[in-house]
C-alpha cells in the first residue's frame, strides 16, 4: 500500500477525531481531566511533560469508576492523546479499562466504541490481524443493538486491511459499502479515502476505467474540505498525490503524455517541495519515468538522479529500490548492461531486505530478460517467489475469512462479492452452488481439525498439571515421614540423652574429688556426641528442603526418575539438560516424554533386574534425544516387538513424528534411545 493511502488512512481514523463544540467537549472543562488532557496538547510543554499530562488525566479517571457519555468522552479523548504519542500499549490499557467499566454497566454502545478504538491502536502498529478482530467485534455489537455510529469507519478500515494482504476485490466490497455509510453520515474526509482506496484496489485488478472514475470523485471532494477548513497546504499535497496515482494508471495504460500532464501539474505546487520531499521525489522519479516511455529523453537521466538523491538523503528505502529500477531499464534501453545489471541486482538486493514482493518480481523480471548468463537462474527464482506470494496470500484469505465468518454477513458478502465478479456473474448457478458447498465443507473440515487439535492440547495440559500436583503431594508425604522420623530421634533419642547427661552432672557437681572431674569430662564428651548428632539432624533438614515447591516439568522428571524402587534396589540416575525450554514444548509433548520415560522404567522394574540404570535427556540439533540405558539380564528385542510396553512406547514415539531404537543382548544389559524434532 503506497504512502499517500496510509496518510488517508490516518486522516480519518476517530481516534483524533474531537469535536470542540460538542456537549461533552464543553462539559469536560469543569473537570481535572479535561483540564490535564488540554494542557497536554499545548505546544509549550515537552513530549513527556505532555505524556506526564496524559497519565495524571487517566489516573483522575480510573478513579471514579463509572461511564457515562462524559468519561467516555474522556477515555476518548485520552486514548487519543496516548496514540498521538505513540504510547501504544498506554492505549489499549485505557481502551480496555473503559470496555471493562462499558460491560459492568451493561453499556453495549460504550463497550463497541471501546473494541473499535482498541483495533485503530492495533492497526496503527501494524498488527493487522489483531486490529481486523476488534473491528469485527466492534462491527457485531454495533448491528446488535441496530447503530450505525463507526460502523462506516470500521467497514473502511477492514478495506485497508484487505489492500494490505493483496485481496484486491474484498478491499473494493469493503470500500463500497463503507462508502455507502460515510456519505450518508457526510463525513467528507473519510469519503475521499475511500474513493481513493477503492480506486487503487480497482487499479490492482487492472479496471483502469473505474479506477479514474474513482480517482476523479476525490478530486472533487477538495473544494469541500477546504469549505470545511482544511489548511490549503494539505489540500495542494492531497491533490499532487491523487495526481500522482492517476499518472501510474495513464502508465499502465500506455497513455504517457496524459500521465506527463499530470506528474508536471503536480510538480507546480511549492508546498511538495518543501514540506512533502518524499512525494516531490516520487513524482520526479514517475515524470522521468514516463518521459522515458514516451522516447523524450530530454533531461534524463538527470531527473531520475534528482530524484534518487532526494530519496537517499531522506533514507526512503522503497523509493531508493524503485529508483534503482527505473535507472536500470533506462540503462538497458540505452544498451548500457553493465550499468543496468548494476541498479537492477543492487535494486533484487535491496527489495529482499525490504520484503518488497512487487519490487522483487519486477526486478527478476528485467534481470531475467537482460542478464544472459543468469537469465534462467533469475526466471527460476521469479517463479519460485511467484509461488511463494500466491501461498502467503491464501493463507491470509483463509485467516481473514475464519474471522469474518464468524459474524453474521457471511452471506451478504458473498453475494457482494459474486455482483462484483464478471467472471463469476458467467458460471452457472450449478457450478456455483457446487463450489460453494466445496467451500463450507473444507471450512467446517479445517474448523473441525482445529477443535480437536485444542483438545488435545488441552487435555495434555490438564496431565501434566496432575503429574505434577502428584509429585506435590509425594514431596508432602516424603516431608511428613521425615519429619515424623526426626521428631522421633530427638525424642527418644537427643533429648533422652541430655536429661540423663544433666541429672548426673547434678549430681556430681556436689562434689571436687579427682573421680568426679574425670566424671564430668566423660559427661561432656556425650555432650558433644549429642552435638554431632543434632549436626547431622541438621543436615538431614536441609536436605529435605530442597524438595520443597519443585513444581517445574523438569523436577517432575527427575523425581520420578530417582524416585523409583523395585525388588533388586536398582540405583536409578537422572541427567536432564539444564538447557531445554520446556515452557515452549506443548502438553502433548510433555505428557507423551513422560510417558515414554515411565515405561522405559517399569519394563527395568519388571524384568532387567538391574544394579544401575540411567535416564538421559538433551538436546540436540533441534531434536530431544532420550536414552535409557540399564545393567540388568538384558533381551532379545526380536522376540519381545509384540509386547504391550513395547507397542506403547512406538505408539507415543510416532505421535511425536520421532524414531526408536532399542539395543540388547541377553546378559548384556540394554539401551533404549528415542529421537523426535522440536
Amino acid at each position: 500500500m503506497n504512502t499517500f493511502l496510509k496518510i488517508l488512512l490516518l486522516s480519518v481514523l476517530a481516534l483524533i477525531a474531537v469535536h470542540c463544540n460538542s456537549p461533552e467537549r464543553k462539559a469536560q472543562f469543569k473537570t481535572k481531566a479535561g483540564s490535564y488532557l488540554d494542557k497536554s496538547q499545548s505546544a509549550e510543554f515537552s513530549a513527556e511533560q505532555q505524556i506526564d499530562y496524559i497519565d495524571s488525566a487517566y489516573a483522575e479517571l480510573s478513579s471514579g469508576n463509572q461511564i457515562d457519555s462524559l468519561t467516555q468522552f474522556l477515555y476518548r479523548r485520552t486514548i487519543a492523546a496516548y496514540y498521538n504519542q505513540q504510547r501504544y500499549d498506554r492505549a489499549i490499557a485505557v481502551s480496555t479499562k473503559a470496555y471493562d467499566l462499558a460491560e459492568e454497566a451493561g453499556d453495549t454502545l460504550a463497550m463497541a466504541d471501546m473494541l473499535y478504538r482498541k483495533g485503530e491502536v492495533y492497526f496503527a502498529q501494524g498488527l493487522n490481524d489483531t486490529a481486523f478482530s476488534f473491528y469485527d467485534q466492534a462491527e457485531k455489537l454495533y448491528q446488535k443493538i441496530d447503530s450505525d455510529e463507526n460502523k462506516g469507519e470500521i467497514l473502511l478500515n477492514k478495506a485497508f486491511i484487505y489492500y494490505y494482504i493483496g485481496e484486491y476485490v474484498l478491499s473494493e466490497v469493503k470500500g463500497v459499502q463503507a462508502l455507502e455509510m460515510l456519505q450518508k453520515q457526510d463525513k467528507t474526509m473519510a469519503v475521499y479515502s475511500g474513493n481513493n482506496l477503492i480506486a487503487t484496489s480497482l487499479e490492482e485488478q487492472n479496471n483502469t476505467e473505474e479506477a479514474m472514475t474513482y480517482y476523479n470523485k476525490a478530486l472533487q471532494l477538495l473544494g469541500k474540505l477546504k469549505e470545511e477548513g482544511y489548511p490549503a497546504s494539505l489540500i495542494d499535497y492531497y491533490r499532487a498525490s491523487t495526481y500522482n496515482n492517476m499518472g501510474g494508471v495513464y502508465i499502465k495504460e500506455e497513455e504517457y503524455a496524459d500521465a506527463i500532464s499530470l506528474y508536471t501539474e503536480a510538480l507546480k505546487y511549492d508546498v511538495i517541495k518543501t514540506d512533502y520531499p518524499s512525494l516531490y521525489a516520487k513524482l520526479l522519479n514517475n515524470l522521468a519515468y514516463a518521459k522515458f516511455k514516451l522516447g523524450d529523453h530530454a533531461n534524463l537521466p538527470e531527473l531520475f538522479f534528482r530524484s534518487l538523491k532526494i530519496r537517499d538523503s531522506l533514507d526512503l528505502q522503497a523509493g531508493i529500490v524503485a529508483s534503482y529500477i527505473h535507472l536500470g531499464e533506462y540503462y538497458a534501453y540505452q544498451k548500457d548492461t553493465a550499468t543496468a545489471l548494476s541498479y537492477l541486482e543492487t535494486a533484487y538486493k535491496s527489495a529482499k531486505e525490504l520484503k518488497s514482493h512487487f519490487d522483487i518480481l519486477n526486478s527478476l523480471k528485467l534481470l531475467s530478460e537482460l542478464d544472459k548468463e543468469k537469465g534462467m537462474y533469475y526466471s527460476s527464482r521469479r517463479f519460485i517467489v511467484s509461488d511463494s506470494l500466491t501461498e502467503i496470500a491464501r493463507a491470509n484469505r483463509e485467516k481473514y475469512a475464519r474471522i469474518e465468518y464468524e459474524t453474521d454477513k457471511l452471506l451478504d458478502e458473498k453475494e457482494a462479492l459474486v455482483k462484483k465478479n464478471s467472471f463469476i456473474i458467467g458460471v452457472s448457478a450449478v457450478i456455483l452452488l457446487f463450489i460453494a458447498a466445496i467451500f463450507i465443507i473444507y471450512y467446517l473440515n479445517s474448523r473441525n481439525k482445529e477443535l480437536l487439535l485444542i483438545q488435545e492440547q488441552q487435555k495434555a495440559n490438564e496431565e501434566v498439571y496432575q503429574l505434577m500436583e502428584e509429585q506435590q503431594q509425594k514431596i508432602d508425604m516424603a516431608r511428613k515421614e521425615e519429619k515424623d522420623r526426626i521428631a522421633m530421634e530427638l525424642h527418644d533419642g537427643i533429648l533422652n540423652n541430655i536429661y540423663a547427661v544433666r541429672l548426673n552432672l547434678e549430681f556430681i557437681n556436689k562434689k571436687a574429688d579427682e573421680e568426679s572431674i574425670g566424671k564430668r569430662k566423660g559427661f561432656i564428651k556425650e555432650l558433644q556426641s549429642v552435638e554431632t548428632e543434632i549436626r547431622a539432624i541438621s543436615h538431614d533438614l536441609s536436605r529435605n528442603a530442597m524438595l520443597v515447591n519443585q513444581k517445574s516439568f523438569e523436577s517432575v522428571l527427575e523425581y520420578m526418575i530417582t524416585s523409583q524402587k523395585n525388588e533388586v534396589e536398582t540405583l536409578f540416575e537422572a541427567d536432564i539438560d539444564k538447557d531445554i525450554d520446556w515452557d515452549s514444548l506443548s502438553g502433548i509433548f510433555k505428557v507423551n516424554i513422560y510417558r515414554i520415560v515411565q515405561e522405559t522404567l517399569q519394563n527395568i522394574n519388571k524384568y532387567a533386574k538391574a544394579n544401575f540404570a540411567k535416564v538421559e535427556i538433551k538436546e540436540e540439533d533441534k531434536t530431544i534425544v532420550i536414552v535409557v540405558t540399564d545393567d540388568g539380564v538384558g533381551f532379545d528385542p526380536k522376540t519381545v516387538k509384540g509386547g504391550i510396553g513395547i507397542k506403547n512406547l512406538k505408539k507415543r514415539v510416532a505421535s511425536l513424528n520421532g524414531t526408536l531404537d532399542i539395543t540388547s543382548k541377553p546378559g548384556e544389559g540394554s539401551v533404549i534411545k528415542v529421537v523426535f524434532p522440536l
